[in-house]
């Protein structure tokens, strides 16, 4: 259900990220629902406060980043693996 394919690890911790399958209203699915997605597909960053207590995004348990829905994984880990060199 949550894969961490290609992520890199959180800017802020270096904690875990996952990728968590959604329908297109943003409920969580599990990835049996991404074969035959009756409600539309999407994809979400999820990474919890478990583990990772002193991150700044990390706020809640199981909670999702932000509030993007993204349409595929390979965006959803472009995105997230986006670093900005200063």
């Amino acid at each position: 259900m949550n894969k961490t394919e290609e992520l890199k690890p959180c800017p802020f911790c270096g904690g875990i990220a996952k990728i968590l399958v959604s329908d297109d209203e943003g409920n969580d699915r599990n990835e049996e629902y991404e074969q035959e997605p009756w409600s539309g597909l999407s994809f979400k960053i999820v990474h919890t406060f478990d583990g990772n207590e002193s991150c700044p995004i990390a706020t809640h348990i199981g909670e999702t980043i932000g509030s993007i829905l993204y349409d595929n994984r390979k965006e959803l880990i472009g995105r997230w693996n986006l670093r900005h060199s200063e």
